[in-house]
């Protein structure tokens, strides 16, 4: 635990190398894709890339073009960027190409944020419906390679209320940090309910907010190449090149409102009383029924 949020431990993690993170230099092109785990980032990574490079394939992996910042500091074979102290961290990241596009869990306050006006980056922020997370977290227990326990449902609807959750802590915590921020003008907040409905109008959004004119072709042709079966199917996208990852490890269905196949009546009311609790009176409104 590193300011309250679990990652991946026995791993040389320490604070140090957290707080240096927080730390990086960014420059004001940078592109950051926020969420809390399994709530659509890949998807985003993938949409940003291709409208930054008018709708072109690239077939490395989205992992190489697009870092996750904290796995740099987790010397895990299948991670393409890994350091082991606090300056090769600082010169591998100012050694990134333009454009510059990461990806990252940390809550808003751990973010790099830049030190001026000059260095301040964007940032796409991805919420799903919490259920849904919940319930893709579960299968994605059962199939990623380093999980040492196994949980059932009921353990693993118990671990996402306590926030014990790698990279994401408690979601109620995290989400709220980002929607408190959704006002900052480089700062787009997005729902995974809204893409899910109408892809051009998401893709559409996110180019406008880059700063890149595509044109209607383009854009339809974004929205087929990152449609959740592509991504699914696409080597360059599926993450199967984790070591130990299973076939369907990363993507499962992307459907809206897979939560009620999973959820009891005592488990569901525990959720919307926590949920009312923290989420009352902020203004965020997620889409439980899809």
């Amino acid at each position: 635990m590193v300011h309250g949020l679990p990652l991946l431990g026995g791993l040389g993690i320490t604070e140090e190398k957290v707080e240096a993170l927080t730390r990086l230099h960014t420059r004001k092109d940078d592109i950051f894709i926020a969420s809390y785990p399994r709530s659509g980032s890949a998807w985003t990574q993938e949409i940003v890339w291709q409208i930054i490079h008018d709708g072109k394939v690239d077939n490395r992996r989205l992992a190489e073009r697009v870092p996750f910042i904290e796995g740099m500091i987790v010397p895990v074979k299948s991670y393409p960027y890994t350091v082991t102290d606090v300056e090769s961290l600082k010169e591998m990241f100012a050694g990134f190409p333009a454009p510059r596009v990461f990806q990252t869990h940390f809550p808003y306050d751990m973010v790099p944020k830049g030190h001026n006006e000059a260095t301040k980056p964007r940032y796409i922020y991805v919420v799903r419906n919490p259920k849904d997370v919940c319930v893709s977290l579960y299968h994605y227990f059962q199939d990623i390679p380093y999980m040492t326990e196994i949980p059932t449902w009921n353990q693993a609807f118990e671990r996402f209320m306590k926030g014990r959750v790698v990279y994401g802590g408690l979601w109620f915590d995290q989400v709220l940090s980002w929607w408190k921020q959704r006002d900052d003008p480089n700062i787009l907040f997005l729902t995974y309910e809204d893409r899910t409905k109408n892809p051009g109008n998401a893709v559409e959004k996110i180019a406008k907010f880059i700063g890149k004119e595509i044109s209607p072709e383009t854009r339809d042709r974004i929205v087929q190449q990152t449609s959740f079966g592509a991504m699914k199917s696409s080597e360059h996208t599926n993450y199967t090149w984790i070591e130990g990852m299973k076939k369907n490890g990363y993507f499962r269905k992307g459907k809206v409102g897979q939560w009620k196949n999973y959820f009891t009546e005592e488990q569901n009311e525990l959720f919307d009383n926590v949920f009312n609790d923290k989420l009352t009176g902020t203004g965020l409104i997620i889409d439980f029924e899809g």
